[in-house]
């Protein structure tokens, strides 16, 4: 009988007192706060064999979104943020340079349809690597390993169950591991909580839910950001925007979201996205998970067109439209 999954990381503390640790089902495999969120094999078929409305948007498509290409990126010492495409920013908080989830190729048979704003040497002096869970486009292996090596002494902080992957890829550096509600334990003027997101994992045909997925709030003294990665909507905006009640920049994903029957349960759409924001209290919406590779059914350009529109009728919260590249002050 295999060992039973970790619920939590024993060494680190919980930032709640109503958290015991994560569910864990029958099957030994993480589960979500509220309903799945992965697809049966049989609606990934019905997806895949129904017409798609928005098929003739994607010839000749383009990403919707400006690149700028910005070898300072890391040399820059005032804080604030840099996206550079997909899921991966570049943060500098509290003495801290930090990256999320990073990926700088393409992904298999997926091209990648924005470069990345620098070369991948450029992205050295990294303290932090924040790597939310095991899916290809926010774990990739040839990104991880290059960026490893530029920067060996920093720290990973990621989901239960994922330092084995790591080790199988041979990098080195240190990697903590936590559950949802649990804070790394970091020497700087900044901290890191891992939290929930409604989503799931998977990297072979066997292993889905056997590696824990989440989100990240970071905390400096002056600046509170929350990176959603991959999530769905789900109970946890509202109970996360409960637990931490100024949160400066949410960033959220608004793009992988067509047809919203399949895809609701693990992304969020342009409009989920400003509800979410909305639920977590959130000063600024950045988006992201849009125009860098083309996962589902709308066009690359669709989700920043859709919420810069829906945002127009309905400005409740501020949004950052980022440009590939810029690094935007706090």
């Amino acid at each position: 009988m295999p060992l039973l999954r970790p619920a939590y990381n024993p060494l680190l503390p919980f930032v709640t007192g109503d958290w015991n640790g994560n569910p864990i089902g029958n099957d030994n495999r993480y589960l979500n706060l509220d309903t799945p969120g992965e697809r049966t094999f049989r609606e990934l078929l019905r997806w895949q064999l129904q017409p798609n409305p928005l098929r003739p948007l994607k010839k000749k498509q383009r990403p919707g979104v400006d690149v700028v290409f910005n070898r300072q990126l890391t040399r820059d010492a005032e804080d604030g943020i840099a996206w550079l495409g997909h899921a991966t920013f570049l943060l500098r908080m509290g003495g801290l340079q930090l990256i999320t989830d990073p990926v700088f190729y393409n992904i298999g048979p997926l091209r990648r349809h924005t470069p990345l704003p620098c070369s991948v040497s450029d992205l050295h002096s990294i303290d932090v690597i924040l790597l939310s869970h095991n899916h290809r486009d926010h774990a990739d292996r040839r990104s991880l390993q290059q960026l490893c090596a530029l920067n060996p002494r920093a720290v990973i902080c990621t989901g239960l169950e994922m330092k084995k992957l790591l080790l199988q890829w041979k990098i080195p550096n240190q990697v903590v591991e936590a559950g949802w509600f649990q804070q790394y334990p970091l020497d700087a003027d900044c901290t890191i909580t891992y939290l929930p997101a409604r989503h799931w994992s998977r990297r072979g045909l066997t292993d889905t839910n056997e590696t824990l997925w989440g989100s990240f709030l970071i905390q400096s003294g002056s600046q509170t950001v929350y990176f959603g990665a991959d999530s769905g909507m789900g109970v946890h905006f509202e109970r996360i925007g409960r637990l931490f009640p100024r949160i400066d920049y949410a960033l959220l994903g608004i793009g992988a979201y067509m047809p919203e029957w399949f895809m609701h349960t693990a992304h969020t759409s342009p409009a989920d996205a400003l509800l979410a924001c909305r639920q977590l209290g959130a000063r600024t919406l950045l988006p992201m998970h849009h125009a860098t590779f083309d996962l589902s059914d709308e066009p690359l350009f669709y989700p920043r067109q859709e919420l810069l529109r829906l945002w127009e009728a309905d400005p409740a919260v501020s949004v950052l439209d980022a440009v590939i590249g810029q690094k935007y002050p706090f």
